[in-house]
């Protein structure tokens, strides 16, 4: 999802949409400009830069060159029609004349007569859209593939896109497997000098770059891509934080709003602290909910017939068996409370994984953490050999902290916000405390705070909200929805998080029909 708070000495990976793109291992685009010019359907030899900035005119007007992409995995023959480019882009969109910097964009060609693009974005902060286009049967429909070519792309400071560079993979296996922080022994300022000297790090390694990868400036990025694409008008669809980037977009740029699907929404007026509250009530949430199914459906549940209440107990005593870091896994690594954590929540994105949940949580009771390590794991793009496939995790903390201030929060509100995560997420509230001093030490001025958006003039939009979404609570669509002038709210009543990939006919129906025709769903619909 977005910015649950908790970084402090591995607080498990916010985002929801980041584990959209858990497990998909897949390299760097090849040959950049080097192997075919074929264009998108949309045009692109003539970018459509009307209204663009005189400033910004060469970067709208850029012709690039799409070439083969190479992926490290089986795509089920995607690889095949993919194309992948370069697009270079101001690095500082207040000074265009200065340095410059690369989005890279993926685009599968539509089955049938394309109508122009698709973008998509998988969520994040920090998920790769390059990966997830090699995965478009699974994100999008049949009939959505016959109409668009669906592009997607890597923001600013993300994977390909040249991304930024902080720790190799041994360092950040080291950092994952430092213990939890200790809220009873004052960790604010331990905390803001760990992120002072990880954001240092960053600095030293990539640049101007990580101050500069907020979302207003990803969202400008997206209008140059639709020039470049040759789209009068944005076509996209944005999970989990993609809402928010898409949002964004559509307030910067109104006028260029096509059809904008937002599902899982983000309300961008939360503090961090109302954030991080909502999202751990939300997954202890989804943790009652997949207990009552694994009791009533999953043979040899692995917490037994007892109660929900003695059986969430026997999960918050696992996850305490590991806090002083002292278990290992059958690779020999030190699991944390926090890759337990994170192992946990990773199922709990969505119903179909929880059998998924119980073998892992079955094996840990039977003194074997590897399936829950695995699973943290996932989160953080790491194999089996021990390689990071993406820098997930650490563009994740450098959006987070470029896009809302955390500076006029104090130890003791801190403090306070621990308590109040304790008692309404009894299992994973004490463990995502604490997240503004991970970004008051982070050495990189914010580039905004917490504000509503409303992109007034622009184009109905379609926000989707699942009603017991654990990332994504419900409450946020409806925020998103109210805010956006012109917004319509779909609700899906279910659990998980995101509704369109469910596989709910209902959901998929209702925004084929918006994207394909322009047709919203009736005011008050709900699928479930």
């Amino acid at each position: 999802m977005i910015r649950r708070a908790s970084r402090p000495r591995r607080a498990p990976l916010p985002a929801a949409a980041a584990l959209t793109a858990a497990g998909l291992l897949l390299g760097g685009c090849s040959s950049l400009g080097a192997s075919g010019t074929d264009e998108p359907s949309g045009g692109a030899s003539g970018a459509v830069v009307e209204g663009a900035p005189a400033e910004l005119e060469r970067f709208y007007t850029q012709t690039v060159d799409w070439g083969a992409c190479e992926f490290e995995i089986e795509t089920n023959g995607a690889e095949d029609d993919l194309r992948c480019a370069a697009v270079e882009v101001p690095l500082d969109y207040d000074d265009p004349s200065g340095e410059t910097t690369t989005v890279v964009m993926s685009r599968l060609p539509a089955e049938g007569q394309a109508r122009g693009s698709l973008l998509i974005n998988p969520g994040g902060p920090g998920a790769s859209g390059v990966d997830a286009t090699a995965f478009a049967e699974y994100t999008v429909t049949d009939e959505v593939r016959q109409a668009y070519d669906v592009v997607g792309f890597d923001p600013r400071g993300v994977g390909r896109s040249a991304g930024i560079e902080c720790l190799d993979d041994a360092e950040l296996d080291a950092w994952r497997a430092e213990p939890m922080f200790d809220p009873r022994s004052d960790p604010a300022d331990e905390i803001r000098e760990e992120y002072e000297r990880l954001g240092t790090q960053c600095v030293q390694n990539s640049g101007d770059l990580v101050a500069e990868m907020d979302t207003a400036s990803a969202a400008r990025d997206m209008d140059v891509l639709r020039a470049v694409l040759g789209d009068e008008r944005t076509t996209y669809l944005g999970f989990s934080y993609g809402t928010h980037l898409g949002a964004v977009y559509a307030d910067l740029f109104p006028d260029r709003v096509g059809r904008l699907v937002l599902d899982g929404g983000v309300d961008p007026t939360l503090s961090d602290q109302e954030a991080t509250a909502d999202q751990a009530e939300g997954f202890e949430e989804n943790l009652r909910h997949w207990v009552q199914v694994c009791q009533a459906e999953i043979r040899g549940c692995a917490v037994g017939g007892s109660s929900p209440d003695a059986a969430t107990a026997r999960i918050q005593e696992l996850i305490a068996s590991v806090e002083e870091g002292t278990v290992t896994a059958g690779d020999g690594r030190r699991v944390t409370a926090t890759n337990v954590v994170e192992g946990i929540l990773t199922p709990l994105y969505t119903t179909t994984s929880y059998p998924q949940l119980n073998e892992a949580l079955g094996a840990a009771f039977d003194g074997d953490f590897s399936p829950l390590l695995a699973l943290s794991d996932a989160t953080h793009g790491r194999d089996a050999q021990g390689r990071y496939a993406n820098n997930t995790t650490m563009a994740f903390t450098a959006v987070n902290c470029l896009d809302r201030s955390a500076g006029t929060v104090t130890d003791e509100q801190m403090a306070r916000h621990q308590e109040r995560l304790e008692q309404v997420a009894p299992t994973f509230g004490p463990y995502l405390g604490y997240g503004e001093a991970a970004c008051q030490g982070w050495p990189v001025e914010p580039a905004a705070a917490p504000a509503p958006v409303d992109a007034a003039g622009a184009d109905p939009i379609l926000v989707v909200g699942t009603t017991h979404d654990p990332a994504t609570p419900y409450h946020w669509s409806e925020a998103l929805a109210e805010q956006l002038e012109s917004a319509r709210l779909l609700s899906y009543d279910s659990y998980g998080h995101t509704a369109y990939t469910s596989g709910d006919e209902c959901v998929q129906d209702a925004v084929d029909a918006y994207l394909l025709e322009g047709e919203l769903p009736e005011e008050g619909t709900t699928c479930s």
